[in-house]
């Protein structure tokens, strides 16, 4: 999955304005008619539900508006160039890279939203703007207005409310499945997910959206494994669901020996510890991932030696002030009544807003206004001087 990507944008050049002078039959000085040059075109970005990664920027970084037309004799204006309109997966965010700093300035998280990122230059006035009873016979204008460059770095965190961590071969995409329908890959051995899947289970007629993220393992903030890639997109789950398989050794990658009831206790225990250490050491920008609310369920129930061992889990978790589910996701015991839970947590949860910041705008002397240059043209269409109109 390629979830973050930099791209290049250039809005379009204002077109310039013209110089001509009206030159008919019985009108041989007909005075000015140079017209004024056309707008170019904004770049714009709009989130769209139906585009879920960003691998068509890696082919193509660099993407650019259409530039004003210049202006046209007998008054008329030049066309105004065309938009760009770049469609990204909804849960983008977009910060502007700006002197090795990236600054958060849009975070696209509803359908259709969108947001003009580069404006286009504005057209240049043609020689009929400066017509005057002074100077009836002007040769100045203006050139259209800059195209504006910037490097946009894109990175997609999913729009979920309920995403379900735990250790590799935990049984997360099989949940997913029981909870969702979503025909995710499942398989007896660890990674078997190697980018998110996604599914909406419906509560109560609401619909809840639910992300199951690729096992992680111990180091995995550090960038062990697959873990950093995939940690961010916790940070918009409004609660995670921390899924457990009790039989399954994370330091030896095998099941424990579970002919010992200790075994078991002490391995959930071990095997929870892990990913909220890796949870509480993801260095993330905009929330603490290890304060997030969570409810952990014990996977695997359908397996006797689990089963027996439910009140002794029960009593590890409930030292720490933590209540625990129990389910099996193959056969989808107990899974209705995680589903309630979360459904419930939900409802109450607020949405996750990033902070936007607005960055440091370098601002032309020909942007400013009242403020702008105004070119004269000589007899053979030469610029010769240029002034500074305030």
């Amino acid at each position: 999955m390629i979830d973050t990507v930099n791209i290049k944008i250039k809005s379009g050049k204002g077109g310039d304005g013209r110089v001509s002078f009206l030159r008919e039959k019985y009108k041989p000085k007909g005075g000015p008619d140079g017209g004024d040059g056309g707008k170019g075109g904004d770049v714009i970005l709009q989130a769209d539900e139906n585009y879920h990664t960003l691998r068509d920027f890696r082919s193509k970084p660099n993407l650019e508006a259409q530039r004003g037309e210049g202006g046209k004799m007998s008054n008329m204006f030049g066309k105004n160039g065309e938009d760009i309109v770049i469609k990204i997966p909804v849960g983008t965010l977009v910060y502007e890279l700006r002197a090795g700093e990236e600054v958060l300035v849009g975070d696209f998280n509803i359908h259709n939203q969108t947001m003009i990122v580069a404006k286009g230059g504005v057209g240049g006035k043609g020689n009929f703007r400066f017509r005057s009873s002074m100077n009836q016979t002007p040769t100045q204008f203006t050139y259209g207005g800059p195209s504006v460059i910037k490097e946009l770095k894109l990175e997609i965190k999913l729009v979920a409310d309920v995403g379900i961590i735990g250790l590799p071969n935990a049984g997360k995409s099989t949940l997913i499945n029981q909870l969702t329908k979503a025909a995710a890959k499942i398989g007896n051995y660890p990674f078997t997910t190697l980018e998110p899947n996604l599914g909406i289970a419906i509560v109560n007629n609401r619909r809840i959206a639910f992300a199951d993220i690729p096992g992680l393992i111990e180091g995995a903030s550090e960038g062990k494994g697959l873990g950093d890639e995939f940690l961010r997109h916790v940070e918009r789950n409004k609660v995670l669901l921390h899924l457990i398989d009790p039989l399954f050794d994370a330091e030896n990658s095998g099941l424990i020996d579970y002919s010992l009831d200790e075994n078991i206790s002490n391995n959930v225990l071990k095997n929870y510890e892990i990913i909220r250490n890796e949870l509480k050491s993801f260095k993330s920008r905009y929330v603490e991932l290890d304060t997030k609310r969570e409810i952990v369920v014990i996977n695997k129930m359908d397996i006797t030696e689990v089963r027996e061992n439910q009140e002794k889990i029960k009593e590890v978790f409930s030292q720490m002030g933590i209540e625990v589910y129990f389910i099996s996701a193959f056969t989808g015991e107990g899974v209705q009544e995680v589903l309630k839970k979360l459904a419930e947590i939900v409802e109450n949860s607020e949405e996750i807003v990033f902070e936007r910041k607005k960055p440091v705008k370098i601002i032309h002397i020909e942007d400013l206004k009242n403020r702008r240059f105004v070119y004269n043209i000589s007899d053979n269409n030469d610029v010769k001087e240029r002034t500074l109109i305030w």
